[in-house]
This record gives structure tokens, sequence and C-alpha cells, in this order.
């Protein structure tokens, strides 16, 4: 599969979402954009299935004709390292043990299996495919226990898994054996994250409070950060943090749905409606959008619209529900 193509699906993709924007109630139409999502997911599906063929097809042609394949890193491998972990513009760390103090992160020499694993590890962990990026992430440090990235990256695949107290170790053991600050900014939203997940929220606070002071443009960290505050019932520093990146992330729903939220607990009518309306506008298929907007309405006496929010948000409820029984 070549760029053209992936940018190929990424526009069919903005085109179904326009027009699940527009149909409206038309159930039909809605259908039809159903139908084209799933087709391009089969079609993503398929070319998964054919890189790990690939990675299959070479690693048994290595050891049936005893060779290694090269298997350079690319020059930007840092940079989509990144990727993998929103905020964090990882650059080359300096690996000098005078300097730094402890073992680098990089690998230690050139292991050409190793990096393959690595990659095929870093590939599923794109794919949210956690299960196999734990297996290739474990052969990794296998080969090279000393590699603090793949520590690292088992820890968040780890995490991701919902395997906290698997995640806990590794992280904690990259925590100790670097202080390179944005290795440390990662660790620590991880980590607010497992805590998170334990509804533990005032170790999550601390946690995604630290990624801040590390990394004060890890913009995921400050959502994260916005959304225990909610739950913390601290509002205001929700808000805060919420209104801190709209402009990074201007068509994410979410943003606007919990600044909605927060508002309403600050009694601030005004703008909680201005943001419920735009996360309505943005995720028209969400029901929990429509369902908040109505009890705002129903606060506001317009007992009208409050209903046909509330019509709505049943309706995508049961339309979700249709889907998962299929």
């Amino acid at each position: 599969m070549n760029e053209s193509e992936f940018t190929q699906i990424l526009h069919e993709l903005e085109r179904v979402e326009k027009e699940l924007g527009q149909v409206g109630n038309n159930q039909e139409k809605r259908q039809q954009c159903y139908e084209k999502l799933l087709a391009m997911r089969r079609r993503m599906d398929r070319y998964v299935e054919c890189w790990l063929h690939f990675e299959e097809k070479i690693n048994e042609m290595q050891e049936k004709y005893n060779f290694l394949l090269p298997d350079e890193m690319p020059d930007n491998f840092l940079s989509a390292f990144g990727n993998v972990f929103p905020g964090a513009d990882m650059e080359e760390p300096e690996t000098d043990p005078d300097k730094r103090g402890v073992k680098p992160l990089l690998f230690t020499d050139s292991n050409e299996a190793c990096i393959r694993s690595f990659r095929r590890g870093l590939g599923f962990l794109e794919l949210a495919m956690m299960d196999e990026a734990i297996t290739e992430f474990r052969e990794v440090i296998n080969q090279e226990p000393d590699l603090l990235l793949a520590h690292l990256c088992l820890g968040v695949a780890y995490a991701e898994r919902g395997m906290a107290d698997d995640a806990m170790r590794e992280l904690r053991l990259v925590q100790a054996l670097t202080d390179d600050p944005q290795t440390q900014a990662i660790v620590h939203n991880a980590m607010g994250n497992i805590y998170a997940d334990r509804e533990e929220y005032e170790h999550a606070f601390r946690e995604f409070t630290r990624v801040l002071e590390l990394d004060p443009d890890f913009a995921v960290a400050r959502f994260n950060l916005g959304a225990v505050c909610y739950n913390l019932k601290l509002y205001e520093q929700s808000a805060e943090a919420f209104e801190s990146i709209k402009e990074i992330f201007p068509r994410d729903w979410e943003v606007y749905f919990y600044l909605g939220k927060t508002y309403r607990k600050l009694n601030n009518d005004e703008e909680a409606l201005i943001n419920f309306l735009k996360a309505a506008y943005l995720a028209p298929q969400e029901p929990y959008v429509a369902f908040e907007l109505g009890l705002l309405y129903e606060k506001l006496g317009e007992t009208r619209r409050a209903l046909e929010c509330y019509y709505r948000a049943r309706r995508l409820y049961q339309e979700l529900e249709e889907q998962e029984e299929k």
C-alpha cells in the first residue's frame, strides 16, 4: 500500500464524516455511511494482514537461508516514536554515561533482529494491537535487557491493555534509571492514566501535573488533567485546562463536551451552551452530547428543545445497541 492509497482512504474517511454531519435523521443515508466505513475498515485490515505476512516470510527466509537482512532505523524514527506518545517531541538523547548517569535509551549495538522486533512492536502499538506489541517488546528486552526504550514501550502497552501492575513495574524501572525530562513526562502520563482508570484521581492529578512541569507542551496530558480535575470537582482548573487546548484540538468534540459539562457545574450556562453546541456539531452521532444538551435546555426552560435532544439521545443509544448486537 503506497502513500497515495493511504491518502485516498483518509480523504474518503473525511467525506463520510461530512456526510454523517449532513444526513440528519435519514436512516437510509446513515446506513450507507456505516457501510462505507465498514468497507474502509476491511481494506485496512487486509493491509495489516499483508504486512504481518511479509514480516513472517522475511523471518522464515532468514532462518532457512542463514542470512540477516539489514534493517536500519529510519532517520525520522524518534519523531515517529513521538507520534505514539502525543505531546512528546523526542529528540535523540545524550548517550554519554558521564553526562547522563544512566544507560543509553537507544540500542547498544547493531542487533538487527532486536531492531526488527522493536519496529514491529511500534507498528502494533500504533495499530492498538497491544497483545502483539507486548510480545515483540518482551522479545526485545530478552535480547537487550538494558534497553530502557523497550521497557518504556512495554510499560505503555501494558497500561493500554489494562495490565496495571505489569505496566507500573516497567514504568517505575524507566523512571528510576533515566533523568531525561521527556522520557519522564511519558512515564508520568502513562502512570496518571493507570491511576485515572482505577479512579484514584488524587494520584492521577499529581502525575499529570508533574508531566506538565516537565513538558508544558504535552497537550494530551493537559487534556487528561482537565478530566481528572473535573472528577475531583476542581471545575475552574478543569475549564482552564480544556480552554488551553482548544486551538490544538479544534475538531475534538470531547474537549468541547467536557468544557460544556464544566461550565454547567460553574453555573456559566452561556459558555456551557456554546461548547455543547460545538460538541454536537462535531459529533452528531454521540448520544452523550445530545443528552447533556437536553439537560441544559431543560434548565434554561426551553422544554421543546430539551425534548428534541432527549429523543435524539434515545435514538442514538438504540442505534449503538443495534450496532453492538451485530
